[in-house]
């Protein structure tokens, strides 16, 4: 099964947009599709981005939301700090995330600060480009 580390970008665009590719891509992982690795401070990140009052998303859906990646991702505990991506330093727990799980892809819209296509063999590319190349087999 493919190991992915999603950005944070992803599952906010999930969140908002039931009918969207990144809800489509977190419904692989919580189906048991693809293998989701989240850590300890990705998924404090995903809990706070979720809570900006832009986004306008109620407080039990964001919790049933975490709740329910926390139960069907496999929680890794990074031991290397990374300070590879300056634009956002946040960006960096993704990596960290990525390296210790080993993960076959990161999966992000933000490839702005994800300037390289890898990092240390694992692939990181947009929903998009992971469904044009892998996820039509992953459905099927």
């Amino acid at each position: 099964m493919l190991k992915v580390v999603y950005d944070t970008n992803l599952i906010v665009s999930a969140a908002l947009k039931k009918e969207s590719l990144p809800a489509l891509l977190l419904s692989l992982a919580l189906e048991d599709k693809v293998r989701l690795f989240i850590s300890p401070a990705l998924i404090k990140e995903y809990e706070e981005v979720l809570k900006r009052p832009r986004f306008k998303l109620g407080h039990n859906e964001i919790m049933e939301l975490i709740e329910e990646i926390n139960q069907k991702a496999t929680i890794v505990k990074p031991t290397k700090k990374l300070d590879i991506i300056t634009e956002d330093e946040a960006d960096n727990r993704i990596l960290e995330c990525a390296l210790k799980a080993k993960a076959d892809f990161i999966i992000t819209g933000n490839k702005k600060h994800f300037r390289f296509e890898r990092f240390k063999g694992i692939r990181i590319i947009t929903p998009k480009e992971f469904m044009d190349e892998i996820g039509k087999d992953i459905i099927s």
